[in-house]
This record gives structure tokens, C-alpha cells and sequence, in this order.
């Protein structure tokens, strides 16, 4: 029976396998602050990078053009605390997830425009380019701090080294500060201006005849200094799981987990912010339906289980891709 191509259904083909002074600490202290809300944003933003750019260990036949692009959006009045904080009468600690001091509230929109292009059928090239337009707001403020516009880019190569028994293939990528980074109070800015290079090993399977793939993605970013601001945002590692069944010809149904962690941040050179350190688990069960052979439809609920310096609640995902070629 002949199988069609999809970029999101490939799994299953055979051959597609083929974020001193007291004058100082003052700074400090100020700046530490508008970073934890910057570090919303920054979380935000780069676990959804690392989940929506690619298929897994699987490369696209050479001259293939696949494209997509994704809506994201998320309100929370909640947060997994950075630090131990006096909360309504009692302390929380590190990691407990609890509401925003003074009825606090983020909001965050933002959208990915992504595509790969087979330049043979084991090496594939890639970009990125987001817009975000969020915000927040609380009781100490008469309006909310708010920023939109085109996000950092990123560029990505992957090659895949080995077909059998699973498909294995190192991903590199490089996010470029293109995105405004303005360093004003309270203001979540949507560039990070500052360099991330990513390198990531990914394991697939697909289990055909059954029609059910398996993949497995784990990663390093190096993130390089804010020089405006003189802060190491702090290395991250990451690890993406999905395991993906197609319950007819045309529905696919996915369900992934996302894993999140950093380093602390280093600040005027030499002063480690542990308060900056980042920690977040996802869960997130997808829905595709391919409308024909090259285009499909996605949604998807990304439910935060637990973390740190991170927002928590829910996530909402609508995606469409096609292909070209």
C-alpha cells in the first residue's frame, strides 16, 4: 500500500529515515528583580523553541520544503517560587507553586514562524522567527509592563548519523539577539540580547507495522553573556520525550513530556543569583488531523506539573504545517 508524505506522519515511512558598593547592591537587587519577570518571558519562550522546531530524529528527502506555523498563548496568576518568599501569612518555599504577589498577572501571545529545508536526505537546515506580545500586571502598577514584537531568531542544522536499529541525529543551533532587548524597570522585554548555541542528540523509532512512533531528544545551551547588563543568564539542559499513535488515516494522537533546567545566573562578573535558576516538567497531550498530504492541523494543552522561577498553569497550542517539494 502506498504511504503518502507528511512532515508530522513521516515517523512511520521507510524511506524518510531518509533564557561591592551599596550603590552596587542596590543595582543589583533592582535588576534582579526586572530580570525574575524577564525570566518569565525568556522560560517561556525557549522550552516552546526547543519543542515546536524539528521532527525528532527524522530528516526530510532532499528538496523538501516543510513549513509551520504556531499560536501560543498563556494567562496565569500563579508561579513556581523562586526563592523562599513570606506569602499570606506563611512561607513558601523554593518550588512551591503559589499566586503572585499583589494579584499578579502574565499573559503572554506569541507566534512562530518555522522551516526546514532537506538539503539531502540526512541533513536538514532550519529557522526560526517568533513575535511575542506580552504582559504583566499587579496591584502596585495603574498600567501593566508590557512589550511586542519580533523575538530573537534561531538557525538550526541536523544530521542524522544512523538508520538501525533507531534513527540517531545531532541537531546544532544558534539564537541570535535580533529581537529588541530594552533594559527599562519592570519591563518584560522580547529579546534576550544575548547569543544561546544549542547541541542536541535524538533518538527515534518508529514501530511500523503499528503506526506509532517513539522519540526521545536531549540538549545543552550554552547561553553567553548579556553584555548590556553584565549577566550570564546561566547554561540550560533539556530533554524532550513523545511517544505519537495514529487512531485513523488522518488523526494522529501525541502525547510528550518537556523537561527544563539551568544553571544560576552569574551578575556583575562574579556574583552567582541563585534565585535565577529555572526549573520546569510539562505534560502535553496533541491532537493532529491532516487535512491532505501535505498539510495538517495541531492543537495541543501543555500542563505544567511542577518547576521553579517559572510560570505555572496551562499553555494553549494551535499549530498548521505544510509541505513543499
Amino acid at each position: 500500500m502506498r504511504r503518502r508524505y507528511n512532515r508530522d506522519k513521516h515517523r512511520y515511512g521507510e524511506t524518510c529515515v531518509g533564557p561591592r558598593s551599596s550603590k552596587k547592591a542596590d543595582n543589583l537587587m533592582r535588576r534582579s528583580a526586572v530580570m525574575a519577570k524577564c525570566s518569565l518571558l525568556a522560560g517561556c519562550a525557549l522550552l516552546c523553541l526547543v519543542v515546536e522546531v524539528g521532527a525528532g530524529a527524522w530528516t526530510l528527502p532532499q528538496k523538501k520544503l516543510w513549513g509551520k506555523v504556531t499560536y501560543f498563548q498563556q494567562t496565569t496568576n500563579e508561579w513556581y517560587v523562586a526563592s523562599p518568599q513570606f506569602i499570606d501569612g506563611q512561607v513558601v518555599s523554593t518550588g512551591q507553586r503559589a499566586h503572585y504577589n499583589f494579584n499578579g498577572q502574565y499573559e503572554s501571545k506569541a507566534l512562530f514562524a518555522e522551516g526546514f529545508y532537506g538539503v539531502s536526505d540526512r541533513f536538514d537546515v532550519a529557522v526560526q522567527i517568533p513575535y511575542f506580545d506580552q504582559s504583566f500586571a499587579d496591584e502596585t502598577r495603574s498600567d501593566p509592563v508590557a512589550d511586542a514584537g519580533l523575538s530573537d531568531m534561531r538557525l538550526f542544522a541536523k544530521f542524522r548519523l544512523v538508520d538501525k536499529p533507531v534513527l540517531f541525529s545531532l541537531k546544532t543551533g544558534v539564537k541570535m539577539p535580533t529581537g529588541e532587548f530594552k533594559n527599562e524597570d519592570g519591563l518584560i522585554p522580547v529579546g534576550e540580547g544575548q547569543w544561546d548555541y544549542d547541541f542536541v542528540a535524538q533518538l527515534g523509532r518508529s514501530f511500523w507495522p503499528l503506526p506509532l512512533y517513539a522519540n526521545v531528544d536531549v540538549g545543552y545551551r550554552v547561553r553567553t553573556k548579556n553584555d548590556e547588563i553584565d549577566r550570564d543568564p546561566g547554561d540550560e539542559w533539556f530533554l524532550n520525550a513523545e511517544l505519537g499513535y495514529n487512531i485513523t488515516r488522518k488523526l494522529m494522537l501525541m502525547g510528550k513530556y518537556e523537561l527544563l533546567r539551568s544553571d544560576p545566573s552569574i551578575e556583575f562578573g562574579s556574583i552567582v543569583n541563585r534565585s535565577q535558576i529555572k526549573r520546569i516538567a510539562f505534560l502535553m497531550p496533541v491532537l493532529l488531523y491532516a487535512i491532505d498530504e501535505r498539510t495538517a492541523v495541531e492543537a495541543a494543552l501543555r500542563i505544567s506539573l511542577n518547576g521553579r522561577n517559572y510560570p505555572a498553569g496551562q499553555q494553549f497550542i494551535l499549530g498548521v504545517s505544510s509541505s513543499i517539494g
